[in-house]
């Protein structure tokens, strides 16, 4: 991953990059989108060119064991990169000072009523940053300057919102998971379209 750019880093430095996603990261961006068309949520969010998370299982397989065992759950750093911007800055700094920092929310929207709108929400608290590179491309005449940041987290909650063909709020699903009391928890129905519920405390 970090010897070469990844495909959507390089879509985005041909200007093909169609993207959907974005991140607030402890309300330090400066954010690239505003208006009245625009889901409030993503007011200091910046705009997300790669993102990646994976969340394993450990379990018993041992066939001669009758008892298999679920095992335990275990989450890789997750992964996003971001352009050079004020919340590049925030990031940066907090690596270099082992700061812990939060939330980051990462957000997929969708045009729903002509307007832009948070259709999915992954709320993570208290992240270390782990990792951090610079990578600056420059094709065609077109430059792109982002950081790649990985981090880790306590707790994690994704909350999907659902709409109808009209527009309208149908519900949400919400699933949580929280490292630091073992606990896991799913939710679905009612709300809709509302903001995410907050996460467990650590």
């Amino acid at each position: 991953m970090a010897d070469k750019p990844t495909s959507i880093s390089e879509a985005a430095n041909r200007g093909t990059s169609n993207s959907n996603l974005y991140v607030n990261i402890a309300d330090k961006g400066t954010g690239t989108l505003a208006g009245d068309t625009v889901d409030s949520k993503l007011v200091k969010a910046d705009r997300l060119l790669s993102f990646s998370e994976q969340m394993i299982r450990e379990i018993n397989t041992a066939a001669e064991n009758n008892l298999f065992s679920a095992g335990e759950i275990d989450a890789s750093w997750v992964y996003i990169e971001i352009l050079r911007t004020q919340a590049s800055i925030f990031a940066q700094n907090s690596f270099l000072q082992g700061s812990c920092i939060g939330p980051i929310k990462v957000f997929r929207a969708d045009t729903i009523n002509g307007k832009y709108t948070v259709t999915e929400e992954i709320d993570y608290t208290d992240c270390y940053i782990t990792k951090i590179e610079t990578t600056a491309v420059s094709e065609e005449g077109k430059k792109l300057d982002t950081l790649k940041i990985w981090f880790r987290f306590t707790a994690r909650t994704d909350t999907l919102f659902f709409f109808d063909q009209n527009g309208n709020a149908q519900g949400q699903d919400v699933s949580t998971v929280d490292f630091t009391k073992g606990t896991l928890k799913a939710a679905g129905g009612g709300g809709g379209g509302g903001p995410a519920p907050t996460p467990p405390p650590a």
